[in-house]
C-alpha cells in the first residue's frame, strides 16, 4: 500500500466535485438545512389549539354571600388563567354551536362552563357535599392524542391555580373545594393510541416516498440508456407515456398501503372508523401527484447521483412540516404557512379524517382537491416537458 497511490485516489475524488458543483453543495448544505429545520420543529410545544369557549356561569355578585362579599365569577377567572400561546380561544355563547364547530373540525374542543358553575362551588364550600361538586365539559376531537392531551392539561392546570388562589383567600384546604372535568369525546376517545393517530400518517409518507424516489431513478436511468427517447419517438404519445407510468405506480402504491394497513391492523390492533376504499383513493391521488413531481425533478438530474439529491429536498420538509410526527401547532408560527404548500400534508390530513373520525367526501372535499389539481399539475407539466424533450 503506497500513500502516493492513496493520495492520487483521494485527490481524483475530490476533484469530482469541482466539475459537479451540485452536488458539492448538497453535502455542504443539506446538513445544515436539515439541523435548522430539525432545531426549530422537532419536540415544539403545542400552541394556537382552536378551541371555543362557552361561559354560562352566571357568577355571584358582590354582597350576596357572606364567605364571598367581594362576589365571585369562577368561570372567568378560569378562563382568563387560559394560557393564550396554548389556546386560540372563541368565545361562544351557544354550546350545541360550539360543538358543532368541533365536530365540523374547525375547532379541536369546547370547554363549557353551565350556568350554576360559580353558585355549585359555593354550596360544595358551604356543605362539603362533593354532590355539588362544579364541572367542566370539555367536548373534544381526540383523534389527535397528542393535542387532546395538550388541551385537558391546560384546562387541569388552570383550575389548580385557580384553587390554589381561592383556598390562601378563604383560609381553606384546596382538597375541600373540588372541581371535575368531564370529558366528552367527539371522535377518538381515552383509548386512542399514537399508533391509530400514527398509522395514517406512515401509509401516505411511505406512498409519496416511494413513488417519488423510484419515478426519479427511473426516468434518469431509462434517459441515460436512451430508453426514454426511443419511446418518445414511437408511436405512443406522451400523455400515454405519463399516464402509463402513473397508473403503474399507482397500482404499486395500492398494494403498498394494502400491506401496511393489514400489518398495521393485525399488529396494532389499529382502529378504523371510515370507508377504506376512500382511503385508498386518497392514496391513489398522493401516487399520481408525486409521480409526476419525480418526473419533473429528473429533468434537472444527469445522472443518479444528482437524482438522488432532489430527495432530501422533499423529504425533510414533508416529514417535518406536514404533520407526520407531530402536529402542525408544534410547529413555530411563522414555519406553519410553508405546511400548505407540501402535498403531503393534505393526504395525511385526509388519511385521519377518514380512518379516525369516520368522515366523508362531504368532509374532506377541500383534501380531495387539493391533491386532484397537484396531480393534475405535475401529470400535465410532465407531459409537456416530455413534448418539450421530444
Amino acid at each position: 500500500m503506497r500513500l502516493r497511490r492513496i493520495a492520487a485516489f483521494s485527490r481524483r475524488a475530490l476533484l469530482q466535485f469541482r466539475h459537479d458543483r451540485r452536488t458539492l453543495a448538497f453535502v455542504l448544505i443539506m446538513p445544515l438545512l436539515m439541523i435548522l429545520i430539525f432545531g426549530y420543529t422537532f419536540g415544539g410545544d403545542v400552541k394556537d389549539i382552536a378551541i371555543e369557549v362557552v361561559d354560562y356561569d352566571i357568577g355571584i355578585q358582590a354582597g350576596t354571600s357572606p364567605v364571598l362579599p367581594n362576589g365571585l365569577f369562577l368561570a372567568q377567572k378560569v378562563i382568563d388563567n387560559f394560557d393564550t400561546d396554548v389556546f386560540s380561544m372563541h368565545t361562544n355563547t351557544n354550546s350545541r354551536n360550539a360543538r358543532q364547530i368541533v365536530h365540523e373540525g374547525k375547532a379541536w374542543a369546547a370547554i363549557i362552563f353551565p350556568a350554576n358553575f360559580t353558585e355549585n362551588f359555593l354550596s360544595t364550600i358551604k356543605t362539603q357535599d362533593m354532590s355539588f361538586s362544579p364541572k367542566i365539559e370539555i367536548y373534544i376531537d381526540a383523534s389527535n392524542p397528542t393535542i387532546a392531551a395538550a388541551v385537558i392539561k391546560e384546562a387541569t392546570q388552570s383550575v389548580q391555580i385557580i384553587l390554589k388562589e381561592l383556598s390562601a383567600s378563604l383560609n381553606i384546604s384546596q382538597i375541600e373545594m373540588p372541581i371535575a372535568i368531564e370529558q366528552v369525546y367527539a371522535y377518538g376517545g381515552g383509548n386512542t393510541r399514537f399508533i391509530d393517530y400514527f398509522a395514517p400518517g406512515v401509509i401516505s409518507f411511505a406512498i409519496m416516498m416511494v413513488t417519488t424516489m423510484i419515478t426519479i431513478i427511473l426516468f434518469v436511468n431509462e434517459r441515460r440508456n436512451g430508453t426514454l427517447q426511443r419511446l418518445l419517438v414511437s408511436p405512443a404519445s406522451e400523455s400515454e407515456i405519463v399516464v402509463g407510468y402513473a397508473l403503474a405506480f399507482a397500482v404499486i402504491g395500492i398494494i403498498q398501503s394494502i400491506v401496511v394497513l393489514i400489518a398495521a391492523i393485525l399488529l396494532f390492533d389499529i382502529s378504523i372508523v371510515g370507508n377504506i376504499f376512500l382511503a385508498l383513493i386518497v392514496i391513489l391521488l398522493l401516487a399520481f401527484g408525486h409521480q409526476g413531481l419525480g418526473i419533473l425533478l429528473s429533468a434537472g438530474a444527469k445522472n443518479e447521483l444528482q437524482a438522488i439529491q432532489f430527495i432530501p429536498l422533499i423529504l425533510f420538509p414533508s416529514i417535518l412540516l406536514a404533520g407526520l410526527f407531530w402536529p402542525i401547532e408544534s410547529i413555530p408560527s411563522y414555519l406553519q404557512p410553508l405546511s400548505y404548500i407540501i402535498p403531503l400534508r393534505y393526504g395525511i390530513d385526509a388519511e385521519r379524517s377518514i380512518m379516525l373520525r369516520g368522515w366523508g367526501i362531504g368532509e374532506i372535499w377541500v383534501d380531495i382537491i387539493v391533491l386532484v389539481l397537484f396531480a393534475l399539475l405535475t401529470l400535465s407539466v410532465s407531459v409537456l416537458l416530455l413534448k418539450r424533450r421530444n
